[in-house]
């Protein structure tokens, strides 16, 4: 009886893992909830390998080496994560081949330490090798699957550090919250020697425009409390021969405002000149009634196409409150 007891716990155990990923939404919203949410597939495939591993040990009359239950745990994990995502594909939710993959990292990581801590294998000749092999390959898997969240936690971090400061591209994090859409490319460099300041080796976004059609550079995720503040200044660099006209646009949390009430005016900055702009939030405007934005849910800023634009590049070097 305890036999069956143990063997139906173990399959609940799965079933309830398996239910967590297919159906369970981690509170929240945000990158970090998005990336907490995809890293736990980790543990979660962690898990049921162990469960793989403990089951294969219950069949009964079954013949096969001490270390074989370990792929066999491993197949069975990618392949549950396997009908995961296309489960997940056919109702409409997110699939992806990186959760597959953080699914096989998280049955590496469970083997890896298991096989350093299974009673089985101290009995094996090379059990020191294999015991130190399944360390290496459990902390390597398992820094893997972390590392993203690292780096989630060290942006937030430096977001509420930065604060009133939305962002400068001093640090490769600055562009972790930066959305790119439509006929434009990003990448952070040093302002060129030929646009005034540039000699001071000064580090910015490099933005590249394609096409005529729409583009957009928006900054996710600001800190969302903007009260006590009444403009927002930017610093931008045209390095070309001609003049740049961008549009700005406020974003609050709320899905139902309409997006043009956000509109808060154009910058132009003239050919082969770098420039301090500064536009009035419209809490500030007579015109707050016709324009009801949230400022205390902030959820991004916009930097979008102005129709009368004609520069095909430029750096934006900061963007601050005040």
């Amino acid at each position: 009886m305890r036999k069956y007891f143990s063997l139906a716990a173990l399959l609940g155990g799965a079933l309830g893992v398996l239910a967590l990923i297919l159906f369970g939404q981690i509170p929240g919203e945000g990158r970090w909830a998005s990336e907490l949410g995809n890293s736990a597939h980790g543990p979660a495939f962690a898990i049921l390998t162990l469960i793989s591993i403990a089951l294969l040990r219950r069949v009964p009359k079954r013949h096969a080496t001490i270390l074989s239950d370990y792929p066999l745990a491993i197949a069975a994990g990618l392949i549950l994560g396997a009908l995961v995502e296309a489960l997940q594909f056919v109702t409409g939710r997110d699939a992806s081949f990186d959760d597959l993959l953080r699914d096989g990292l998280g049955a590496l990581a469970a083997t890896g330490f298991f096989a350093a801590l299974d009673p089985r294998v101290h009995v094996l000749p090379r059990r020191n090798t294999i015991q130190r092999t399944g360390i290496v390959v459990g902390a390597v898997s398992t820094a893997i699957i972390i590392a993203p969240l690292v780096v989630t936690g060290a942006a937030y971090l430096q977001r509420n550090r930065n604060f009133p400061t939305l962002v400068n591209f001093n640090s490769p994090l600055s562009t972790y919250f930066l959305g790119v859409y439509s006929a434009v490319t990003v990448k952070r460099g040093a302002l060129p020697s030929n646009v005034p300041g540039g000699e001071a080796g000064a580090v910015g976004l490099h933005v590249r425009l394609a096409g005529e059609g729409d583009w957009a550079l928006a900054l996710w995720e600001p800190r969302p409390d903007w009260r006590g503040y009444d403009r927002v200044r930017l610093e931008i660099a045209n390095p070309t021969d001609d003049p740049l006209r961008i549009d700005l646009r406020i974003r609050d949390k709320d899905p139902h405002h309409d997006r043009r009430n956000g509109d808060i005016g154009t910058i132009e900055v003239a050919p082969r000149s770098r420039k301090t702009v500064t536009v009035k939030l419209p809490q500030a405007r007579a015109s707050v009634k016709e324009m009801p934005i949230d400022f205390t849910a902030i959820y991004g800023f916009v930097l979008k196409r102005n129709s009368a634009n004609q520069s095909r590049e430029f750096y934006l070097m900061r963007i601050w409150l005040e």
